[in-house]
């Protein structure tokens, strides 16, 4: 959809959806101010969802301990960290790239499709069904199971598991601070908070005004008490949730067991990709560079891909197509590996599989500490801005 928004004042736009119905499931994700600039520039308002601003970075060690509490920074309306839930989130994208009043037509939707090869040098797809639609430009935003990145990369680098997994739910605020202990806790404030330690972390935060709670539970699959799949919508039980994080205090452990229902994910790892075009289609977001969630980045990152789409590939003649797609992988592939490797380095305490790619490499030589990852992702304002002021983080040719 981001695509899409990006991409229609220049370009006839067909968003191909294998579902019959676009929605999200329940769950929240936090847009950092990389992501939330583009989506203002596109004309998009995740605020009138009532999506949070970050307050406060706060930190807490198993026991309840204080370690860090710091301020986001987002307070000057041009850095905003917002908290979101992901329906709302889908809603303005889908918005903004179908509205009838938006620049240039309104993307067209297909719902129930579902692309099951691809031809790169031709530029088409073919779906389930044997239809075939041919395209100068093929974009593949479909996800970690992508069905067209054999097409361009083969077929050896699939995701393995990482070795965790993440226990998902959404818990009304009232249910929170109807409990004088659980709301001494104060996580219902505009903050995004993390309790770690022990192997597992809890990370929590708030979205629409502050009347749901987000919660994200990581831990060692050795330390399950029950199985995980590789599926989104696969549900977890909250007493083996509770039950595996029974070497935290007990009042994070009756935060947890407050869940009606929580979701249960095993998380994968993705080994950078060697490229991601090949012809007139290219792979963005997690088709390109799947990523864990221990730095919050992954919806980040896809969304500048959208806006380097859009950025780039103005006024290109279908002749000009592939070597475009070429420059927006060059733009791309450093800043987006070395995020996923940052990623990778917070969630498992490693930036490599043995990878010899030459920017995992540098990355684990120089591997930023927080405060300089924030930056680093923070300041982006754009492909074009990115390849003008960041050369080193360009791939040259």
């Amino acid at each position: 959809m981001a695509c899409g928004a990006a991409l229609r004042a220049h370009a006839k736009v067909t968003i191909l959806e294998s579902v019959k119905v676009v929605r999200e499931i329940g769950a929240a994700v936090h847009l950092a101010p990389n992501a939330t600039r583009i989506i203002k520039a596109l004309g998009g308002d995740l605020l009138k969802y009532g999506a949070p601003n970050v307050k406060m970075f706060k930190t807490f060690q198993p026991d309840g301990t204080p370690l860090i509490a710091v301020p986001s920074g987002t307070d000057d309306g041009e850095n905003q960290w917002l908290l979101n839930h992901r329906v709302d989130v889908l809603e303005e994208l889908k918005e903004l790239a179908t509205r009838e009043n938006g620049p240039g037509r309104p993307c067209e939707l297909v719902l129930n499709t579902r692309v099951v090869g691809c031809d790169p040098e031709a530029g088409t797809v073919t779906t389930s069904t044997g239809e075939v639609y041919t395209a100068d430009i093929i974009i593949a935003s479909d996800g970690i199971k992508s069905a067209v990145r054999s097409s361009i990369v083969g077929d050896s680098l699939n995701s393995v598991p990482s070795g965790h997994s993440a226990y998902r739910m959404l818990i009304p605020a009232s249910k929170i601070n109807s409990d004088p202990e659980l709301a001494a806790l104060k996580i219902t404030d505009p903050n995004l908070t993390i309790i770690y330690g022990n192997g597992r972390r809890i990370i929590c935060y708030p979205c629409r005004n502050q009347t749901i709670l987000n919660f994200v539970c990581i831990l060692p699959d050795s330390e399950l008490n029950e199985i995980s799949e590789e599926k989104w919508t696969a549900k977890g039980d909250v007493a083996s949730l509770v039950k595996s994080y029974s070497s935290f205090a007990p009042v994070y452990q009756k935060l947890l067991g407050t869940a009606d229902e929580v979701g249960l994910w095993q998380l994968r790892d993705q080994e950078p990709l060697h490229k991601w075009t090949k012809g007139r289609a290219i792979l963005l977001g997690d088709a390109a560079h799947a990523m864990l969630p221990h730095q919050g980045q992954g919806a980040s990152q896809a969304i500048e891909d959208a806006e380097a789409i859009g950025a780039l590939l103005q006024n290109v003649s279908p002749a000009d197509v592939p070597a475009t797609l070429e420059e927006i992988f060059r733009i791309r592939y450093k800043r987006a590996t070395m995020t996923q490797q940052q990623s990778r380095l917070a969630g498992l305490g490693s930036a490599s599989r043995g990878t010899g790619d030459e920017v995992v490499k540098q990355m684990e030589a120089h591997a930023m500490n927080q405060f300089e990852f924030k930056h680093f992702t923070w300041q982006y304002r754009g492909a074009k801005d990115w390849k003008e002021n960041h050369p080193e983080h360009v791939l040259q040719v």
